[in-house]
């Protein structure tokens, strides 16, 4: 999650009228809530008075801190989960906030993910690290309206045990879809396998390939092994969707941060199709 300054909000403003340059013009909000998860992610629940939904992000800034973007990791009717890992100048000025004070955000940006596309589909999502903060919306949603998929398999990877992102949601999702997590480090029992996630794509059903959809999102070098491995068991590039979230920059195409090939991620993403976005795979 790239931080950067706010220096270009003023001359973006200028070129956009009404309803939609109210996205660009950051906005102070209270912090109901903070939950901590590890010594460097944790989610901050905050008020909104915006829509949005799986896979958009918003833009998170702090008076003479600077801004970063930040995946929405849940939402409700007036409030918006943001986890955060502490990693620079913003974030570390954000972690030290309480409950009370404010924060301000513009957006939400982003295309998020096409949830009807997933309907009455077996869905597999494949996450690591924080890449399971983008969708862990999504899997709550479908382990909550088990109705609405035919099947959902999640393959989460951490690095170890002290890195386990929203272990009470993991509980829930395991009592009620597939769920297997992994451990880079550690030892195996009843909760965690060891190993990389593309270790585990084995264990899961093709036996109908044609009635399954993919999202893969994580590291860039995750990304590309993920795919691969579904391309060799039979999905087609249709049905793959990728979510490049941590190449998102300024959410309005004029700092390049963002720009792979011909895409621009704040703008055309960060969620892809993967028919249309596989010359962005390193």
């Amino acid at each position: 999650m790239t931080e950067h300054a706010t220096a270009h909000h003023c001359q973006c403003q200028k070129k956009d009228h009404g309803e939609a340059a109210n996205k660009l013009l950051p906005k102070a909000y209270d912090i109901l809530a903070i939950e901590k998860h590890t010594e460097l992610e944790w989610t901050f629940r905050v008020a909104k008075d915006f829509d949005t939904h799986y896979g958009q992000f918003v833009e998170v800034s702090l008076p003479l801190a600077g801004e970063a973007p930040i995946s929405v990791s849940d939402y409700g009717d007036d409030y918006i989960d943001l986890l955060i890992r502490k990693v620079g100048k913003v974030t570390e000025k954000l972690f030290s906030l309480h409950p009370g004070d404010k924060v301000w955000m513009r957006g939400v940006h982003g295309n998020g993910y096409p949830m009807e596309e997933y309907q009455q589909k077996q869905l597999i999502v494949v996450a690591g690290g924080t890449g399971v903060a983008p969708v862990k919306g999504l899997l709550s949603h479908f382990c909550h309206h088990p109705e609405s998929i035919k099947q959902l398999d999640m393959i989460l990877g951490f690095k170890n045990r002290e890195a386990v992102l929203f272990q009470q949601d993991l509980n829930l999702w395991r009592q009620q879809q597939n769920l297997i997590v992994t451990l880079d480090e550690g030892e195996a029992d009843e909760q965690f396998c060891v190993g990389r996630v593309t270790d585990y794509i084995d264990q899961l059903d093709f036996s109908a390939p044609d009635a399954i959809q993919a999202i893969v999102v994580g590291p860039p070098i995750m990304i590309k092994f993920v795919v691969l491995a579904l391309l060799e068991r039979g999905l087609g590039k249709e049905q793959i969707w990728v979510d490049y979230e941590r190449r998102m920059a300024c959410a309005v195409g004029k700092c390049g941060h963002c720009r792979i090939g011909d895409k621009y991620v704040c703008l055309d993403g960060p969620v892809f199709r993967f028919d249309q976005a596989q010359h962005m795979i390193d």
